[in-house]
C-alpha cells in the first residue's frame, strides 16, 4: 500500500496544474464511473487518483475487470 501511495504521489505532482485539459473516461470504465458519481470527463489529476483506485479495488466485480483491461491501451 505504501508503494500505491507514492506512485499516486508522483503522479499528482507530474502532472499539470490546468484545469481546463479534461480527460474521457474510456467507455468501459463508464459503469464504475456511474457508480461513484463522476462526470464523464476528469482533469488530468482526477484520472490519475481514479486509475490508481482502479488498480487496488477488489476485481471480483465484472466492471472493475472490464476498466482494468481498457486502462491496460492507455
Amino acid at each position: 500500500m505504501p508503494a500505491v501511495l507514492a506512485v499516486i504521489a508522483v503522479m499528482l505532482i507530474a502532472l499539470p496544474a490546468r484545469a481546463d485539459v479534461r480527460v474521457a473516461i474510456p467507455a468501459a470504465c463508464r459503469d464504475l464511473a456511474n457508480r461513484a458519481g463522476l462526470p464523464l470527463t476528469l482533469t488530468p489529476a482526477e484520472a490519475a487518483r481514479a486509475v490508481a483506485y482502479i488498480r487496488v479495488m477488489i476485481s471480483q466485480d465484472p466492471a472493475v475487470a472490464r476498466c482494468r483491461l481498457a486502462l491496460r491501451s492507455y
